[in-house]
């Protein structure tokens, strides 16, 4: 068997943004199924996205390259998928402030944890639609985001 796991240490700005959009088109598929698990797969976007843009928004191509070593080793380590501390020290927290619906999607989103792993139900299809939902509008969101100066 051949599964391949990367060093996470040293991952492409790139490789984020690819496995944050593979998470969730996972769990659109899994959401009517099985609900918990795209909950949890979709969190998985937003925490990708934001290491993904905070590297476009810095013209990087690794964290490792950030002028704040601290900052990358935390996030390349389980602090790393705290949303809530993401979206501070990128910076994208001052533009959440500003726009009152990616505010609400981020109240949503930042509800998310690997942590989810370990329960067997974090929720039905009602609320897999509403998460989904709130990760779509940061998705889109945090898109255009990485590209504004």
């Amino acid at each position: 068997m051949n599964i391949r796991a990367p060093n996470t240490n040293v991952t492409k700005s790139t490789v984020y943004g690819e496995a944050g959009e593979a998470r969730y088109q996972e769990a659109e598929y899994l959401k009517d199924v099985h609900p918990s698990g795209a909950i949890y797969l979709a969190g998985y976007l937003v925490e990708c996205y934001l290491k993904w843009a905070l590297c476009e928004r810095n013209q990087i191509q690794y964290l490792q390259e950030l002028s704040d070593s601290d900052l990358a080793d935390r996030l390349t380590s389980s602090a790393g998928h705290d949303l809530e501390a993401l979206c501070a020290v990128t910076t994208y927290s001052q533009h959440v402030l500003k726009a009152p619906r990616v505010q609400r999607a981020f109240r949503i989103a930042a509800k998310w944890s690997p942590n989810l792993r370990y329960v067997k139900s974090c929720g039905g299809v009602r609320e897999a639609v509403q998460f989904l939902a709130a990760v779509r509008t940061l998705r889109d969101d945090i898109r255009t985001w990485a590209h504004v100066s």
